[in-house]
């Protein structure tokens, strides 16, 4: 059996793989045999620090080396064996350097809208001029405040949920955290050479956040990675659920 560790982006946490976790697990038959073989073991959703269950109103504190140690130890303490690991938009440089430089081994990495930042670049450096410049005001912002930097919800609306259901973006947007700002603004050396899985890349054709365009010259980062295409806004895994899904156990 194959297991997942399913790693969410910046501001958002376990919670946004919700119905893909469903898909993946639900039985195939109704009602289901007690001894039926299922190709998929576990299917975690990871919390990274300051997201989600692990948010303690210290995100902004946390550090890029915080969450890549935070991958492989949920591995660990999940009993997870030689898992698909699949990082959604800027968790990608977070799960390849986990993979490259830590003692894990994954049968295969999905970056699903995967900011991959040239050498010494930064995952802010890819998001759209726009919200640099807005993040940026928001961060000098914050110091003067002590608040946590995030996204208005007007942008999250129109550049991450773009293409969804009115109704699906009126129940998602208010489970939407602060950013790990740090984490954005850290300075990158990725050894994506040291990884010898085989890696995927999904560009999302509908995406204002990260664009098409931008998503396949990042993928083009990564020598030999497979490169499929889903028609979805950034937000897939709310948007359609069933066909990342689908894509995902097919790799079981």
């Amino acid at each position: 059996m194959t297991d997942y560790l399913l790693v969410h982006a910046a501001g958002q946490g376990a919670w946004s793989w919700g119905r893909v976790w469903g898909e993946m697990t639900s039985p195939v038959e109704h009602p289901p045999r007690l001894y039926a073989y299922r190709a998929v073991g576990k299917v975690f959703p990871l919390d990274l620090p300051g997201h989600g269950l692990d948010s303690d109103g210290d995100t902004s504190t946390v550090q890029f080396e915080e969450c890549v140690q935070a991958v492989a130890r949920s591995i660990s303490r999940q009993g997870l064996i030689k898992p698909v690991i699949v990082a959604h938009g800027s968790a990608a440089p977070i799960v390849l350097q986990a993979c490259a430089t830590l003692d894990i081994e994954p049968s295969r990495i999905v970056l699903i809208s995967g900011v991959i930042p040239k050498d010494r670049g930064t995952v802010i450096s890819q998001f759209p001029a726009f919200h640099r410049c807005m993040l940026r005001f928001s961060y000098l912002l914050s110091g003067l405040t002590n608040r946590d930097v995030s996204l208005a919800a007007n942008s999250i609306s129109k550049s991450m949920c773009n293409s969804m259901d009115a109704m699906d973006i009126v129940q998602s947007i208010g489970y939407f955290g602060p950013l790990p700002i740090k984490v954005l603004r850290t300075k990158l050396s990725l050894s994506i050479m040291d990884i010898s899985c085989p890696i995927t890349y999904v560009v999302l054709n509908d995406d204002k956040w990260i664009s098409p365009r931008k998503q396949k010259i990042m993928a083009q980062r990564i020598k030999d990675a497979e490169i499929v295409e889903i028609d979805s806004c950034h937000q897939v895994a709310l948007q359609k659920p069933k066909e990342l899904a689908q894509l995902l156990l097919g790799y079981a």
